[in-house]
């Protein structure tokens, strides 16, 4: 598998509010779709290594995307354009004096980033998470009639509410954000061990 071209930083980083990812012994690397869109979001947090690196590769090992070195700063944020990504698995990686130190594995699919749920249970459950007009919606198809929850996060990982969803084959629901501030916030459903996340800006 090759990637169509080399991957580009989307255009719509001005939209991005900053994200703090959680904590772990050295950092982490998050892949985070991006609304029902084709961008993806790349968050990482280093707090060891003085100097780092953010790259993408294909599961062969093909370079489609490098930082270069990030000085300065512990945060990693990028939007990225996936539309133009071959069909795969892909690698984001967080690197030091070309030692890799974490990774993330994730799925690209008709120019889309597949959250593991929906590499995992694409056929038992349809989502779409998205925020209008001070709205959040939520559909989906539940073919498998599981017991499914919602969460909303802050950029730290506060939850704002959290509410069990109906044990439906089709649910379609409206969620007042009104009385939240502007910025990037995290929807989670959530079904057993198995969680889909989505990014969303209000």
């Amino acid at each position: 598998m090759k990637a169509k071209k080399f991957l580009s930083v989307a255009a719509l980083l001005v939209l991005m509010a900053a994200v703090v990812t959680p904590v772990s012994a050295k950092g982490k690397i998050k892949v985070y779709p991006y609304l029902d869109t084709n961008y993806a979001l790349i968050s990482a947090l280093n707090e060891e290594l003085v100097d780092f690196a953010v790259e993408i590769k294909t599961s062969e090992g093909d370079l489609v995307y490098t930082s270069g070195k990030v000085g300065n700063t512990a945060h990693f944020n990028k939007l990225f354009d996936f539309s133009e990504l071959s069909d795969g698995k892909y690698i984001a990686v967080l690197k030091s004096s070309n030692k890799t130190f974490l990774e993330d594995e994730f799925t690209v699919a008709g120019g889309k980033l597949l959250t593991k749920k929906a590499e995992s249970n694409a056929e038992a459950m349809a989502a779409k998470v998205w925020a209008k007009n001070n709205f959040l919606f939520v559909s989906y198809l539940n073919k498998s009639f599981d017991n499914y929850k919602l969460k909303l996060k802050d950029e730290r990982g506060n939850v704002l509410f959290e509410s069990s969803l109906p044990k439906e084959l089709t649910y379609s629901g409206k969620f007042d954000l009104s009385a939240l501030p502007a910025g990037t916030y995290y929807v989670s459903l959530i079904s057993g061990k198995n969680e889909s996340s989505y990014a969303i800006r209000k």
